[in-house]
């Protein structure tokens, strides 16, 4: 019969490293998870309109908690009043287009510009395009713009152009100023705009610390099922591979705490 070597007494490095497959592969599916659905709904807003995300850089940023669906953002400038809206066509027209083109024929758009007798398209939702403010700072906040408006000046059309700045102190934000006349430029501080880092990383990891669970996993049901050994963790696939790793880290975490508990008797 084959004799198998019995586990060492005392602690059975095999069980740290398996507890940290444990560990880790939740946890790292879980940012897997944000990644995944991040792009679901990207897609989904997708077929909806256009996407309210946005990702260069190595950043994210998920702009669809300003989109609005009861009440337009307003901002009034001179004798000018704008009405908008974000990632999605205005929810109200305007009394002024009502009246001038009566409220079948007003178009949708994602904004009005609207004055004394006067009814302006910003732009066409299909239109949408992200990007970033500034390409060599992402940091700085992303650009939302929407082309395709009424006419404004010979063969220019009206274009509008969201400039979502980063300010994590802002919250959600509101538009302070519209500023051009047939581009035109929202301004805009909110907390939205700064980066989300999803590093790709993760997602590698994951896959990789998953794979090693499963194949250690197939192995022991292999090894008990049709080799017929003990269920113990003599039967998991190279388990001298893991007491070997799991001793090794053991010794490197014990060497880490004696060097801090030096550095610490040191500093008093």
């Amino acid at each position: 019969a084959e004799m198998r070597q019995g586990p060492a007494k005392g602690i059975r490095p095999e069980w740290l490293i398996l507890l940290i497959l444990i560990v880790s592969v939740p946890l790292i599916g879980y940012h897997t998870y944000h990644r995944v659905s991040f792009e679901f709904n990207n897609l989904v807003a997708a077929l909806q309109s256009h996407p309210c995300t946005f990702g260069a850089a190595g950043g994210e940023w998920d702009m669809s908690r300003l989109r609005r669906t009861s009440k337009d953002y307003k901002v009034h400038r001179m004798e000018e009043d704008f009405s908008f809206n974000v990632c999605g066509n205005a929810v109200e027209k305007p009394s002024e287009c009502v009246s001038l083109l009566g409220r079948e024929n007003v178009r949708k758009a994602v904004g009005y510009q609207t004055a004394d007798g006067v009814c302006y398209y910003m732009g066409l939702l299909r239109t949408g395009q992200w990007s970033l403010i500034n390409r060599r700072r992402p940091g700085l906040g992303v650009k939302l713009t929407y082309t395709g408006g009424s006419q404004c000046d010979g063969a220019t059309q009206r274009s509008t152009h969201f400039h979502f700045e980063c300010n994590r102190r802002a919250g959600l934000g509101r538009p302070v100023a519209v500023f051009g006349d047939c581009e035109f430029v929202v301004a805009w501080e909110t907390a939205l705009a700064c980066p989300i880092r999803q590093p790709v990383a993760w997602a590698y990891l994951f896959w990789v610390l998953l794979g090693v669970g499963v194949y250690l996993a197939a192995g022991f049901g292999f090894n008990v099922r049709y080799k017929h050994l003990p269920p113990d963790l003599e039967s998991v696939p190279h388990i001298d591979l893991l007491r070997r790793l799991g001793a090794s880290l053991l010794t490197g975490l014990s060497t880490a705490w004696a060097l801090a508990g030096s550095a610490s008797e040191a500093a008093w």
